[in-house]
């Protein structure tokens, strides 16, 4: 019998680490898992391995406080871009001794769990300086608002982009948050669909 190679699951996906966003959470001194008392948290959104997510758009997620990761959560009714799906059990990075209501303080304490992702949308990611000139905030899975610097990118010997207000790269899908400035040079996480227009 035939069997569809397009329908179903392929196989060949980019995996990546990502960090979740589940919420403020809720602990507990004396709750019980399979090895008797624990302490335990729960969380007002939690992601589960076969979850849907889309791009978490936090002020909070630059790309000095994820580490180089990009945080994603629960896909949700006004969500534009579903990046991918959970492929295994969520792990602590450190799990909190109180409960938390802060993402930037869960962020910045380490209090948050990460987990594989299987990307729905094909792109390389790649981490770039972004020049500041004072345009506009970059909001994580916002597009047109980010556009490759060739003169900077030529004399740093790596890529460079500028924030722009308008008719940027479609092409590239920002993944870290950074604010309007016209002084800042940070870095950026990118994700890649294509080919970006360039201002010189």
């Amino acid at each position: 019998m035939a069997v569809s190679g397009i329908s179903g699951d392929m196989g060949l996906v980019r995996q990546v680490t990502v960090i979740l966003k589940e919420g403020n959470t809720t602990y507990s001194a004396s709750g019980y898992g399979p090895f008797g008392k624990v302490a335990i948290n729960t969380f007002a959104s939690e992601i589960c391995k076969g979850d849907p997510v889309a791009i978490s758009t936090d002020t909070a997620n630059t790309y000095a406080a994820t580490g180089g990761l990009f945080v994603v959560a629960p896909i949700a009714n006004s969500v534009d871009l579903c990046i991918g799906r959970i492929l295994d059990e969520p792990k602590w990075y450190r799990q909190p001794a109180s409960s938390q209501s802060t993402w930037s303080t869960q962020l910045s304490g380490g209090y948050f769990r990460t987990a594989t992702l299987e990307l729905y949308v094909p792109m390389t990611i790649m981490r770039a300086t972004i020049t500041c000139t004072n345009a506009t905030a970059i909001t994580p899975g916002t597009t047109g608002n980010l556009d490759i610097d060739a003169s900077a990118s030529q004399a740093a010997h790596c890529l460079a982009v500028d924030d722009c207000a308008s008719g940027g790269a479609t092409g590239m899908i920002p993944l870290t948050y950074v604010a309007q400035s016209s002084t800042a040079v940070v870095d950026v996480l990118i994700g890649f669909t294509g080919l970006g227009s360039v201002t010189t």
